[in-house]
C-alpha cells in the first residue's frame, strides 16, 4: 500500500549525541516497533518524525511529501508522559484541541471518554497514569490522523492497563490505511502487535526487518568454550561464562544442521537487543 513514513538520509547532532544517516520506513497499514537502550536515539527521531526538533540534515515525508518543521495534523502522537495543562478539565482540553486542529471530533472524544470511564468535569491533575495514558490516546486519535507515532506509551502502566492500550492501537489499525510507529523497552507488547521491527544503537539504525522474519532467523546457540564450531559465518555475537559460550546466530535452522549437537533456543528481540550491544563480535 505504499509508505506511510519515510525518513530520509536523518542527521541530528546534540549535546554530544548524533543521529547519524537515519533512513527508515513505516508501510502504510503497519506498526512498526522501536526498539533500542536508553540513549539511543529513539526518542530524537520521534521528534524530528514530529516536528518537535527539526534534523541538521535530511528530511521526513508523509504519504511522499516532505513534512514542514510544524509537524502534520495527519500524524497523532502520544508521549510516555502527560504534558496537557493539569489545572484543565478534560471538556476543556477538549475545546482547546478544538481551537488548535482542524478535524478535531469532540463527539468522538466524548464517546471514548465514556467507554474510558473518564470523568471531563474533573482535573487533568485527578487522572491517574493509566487514566492520562488513555487521554493521550484519545486526543491523538479523536482529529483522525493516518500515522499514530508512540513514545514508550506503556511505561509504568500495570499489566491490565497495557492489554487496553494494545487494544485501542489495534483497533486505531482496523482501518488498513492507518500506520503506527511504537517506541517501547517492553519487547513483548511489541512482539504481540509490530509488523516490523527497527532496531537504533548508539544513533544507528541497525535493522529494520520484518518482525516474523527476524524472529525466525536468529537463535541463540550455546556450548563449551572448547566446542569445534562450524558455520562461524552466521555468528552475529558471543557471550562469555564460567560455563561456555552463548552465541547469537543468524539462520538458525542452518546453523543447526551444521552443529548438530549444540543446543540453539529461539531468539526474543530482548535477546537480539541485547547481545547486538552487549556481546562481542564474531
Amino acid at each position: 500500500m505504499g509508505c506511510a513514513i519515510g525518513v530520509k538520509d536523518l542527521n541530528k547532532t546534540f549535546d554530544g549525541f548524533s543521529l547519524k544517516n537515519i533512513n527508515l520506513e513505516i508501510p502504510q497499514g503497519s506498526v512498526v516497533g522501536l526498539i533500542g537502550e536508553n540513549g539511543a536515539g529513539k526518542t530524537t527521531l520521534i521528534k524530528c518524525i514530529t516536528g518537535a526538533a527539526i534534523p541538521d540534515s535530511g528530511y521526513v515525508e508523509l504519504m511522499g511529501t516532505r513534512i514542514g518543521n510544524r509537524g502534520s495534523e495527519d500524524i497523532g502522537v502520544v508521549f510516555d508522559e502527560c504534558h496537557f495543562p493539569e489545572k484543565l478539565t478534560g471538556c476543556q482540553l477538549s475545546s482547546v484541541m478544538g481551537d488548535i486542529l482542524s478535524n478535531w471530533d469532540s463527539e468522538r472524544f466524548r464517546k471514548m471518554m465514556s467507554e474510558y470511564g473518564i470523568d471531563l468535569e474533573s482535573k487533568i491533575s485527578t487522572y491517574s497514569r493509566g487514566m492520562m495514558m488513555k487521554i493521550q490516546v484519545a486526543v491523538a486519535i479523536c482529529h483522525n490522523p493516518r500515522v499514530l507515532i508512540l513514545d514508550e506509551p506503556t511505561a509504568g502502566l500495570d499489566p491490565a492497563a497495557r492489554e487496553e492500550f494494545l487494544d485501542e492501537i489495534m483497533s486505531f489499525m482496523q482501518n488498513e490505511s492507518h500506520s503506527v510507529l511504537i517506541s517501547s523497552h517492553i519487547t513483548s507488547d511489541l512482539e504481540r502487535i509490530a509488523d516490523y521491527i527497527a532496531f537504533i544503537h548508539k544513533g544507528s539504525l541497525l535493522l529494520c526487518e520484518e518482525k516474523n522474519a527476524l524472529l525466525e532467523n536468529f537463535g541463540i546457540a550455546k556450548c563449551c568454550k572448547d566446542s569445534e564450531i562450524s558455520g562461524k559465518d552466521r555468528i552475529v555475537s558471543i557471550r562469555h561464562s564460567d560455563y561456555g559460550l552463548s552465541m547469537l546466530v543468524k539462520d538458525k535452522d542452518e546453523f543447526k544442521r551444521s552443529n548438530p549437537g549444540m543446543v540453539i533456543d529461539d531468539a526474543s528481540l530482548d535477546d537480539i537487543m541485547i547481545y547486538m550491544i552487549r556481546g562481542e563480535a564474531q
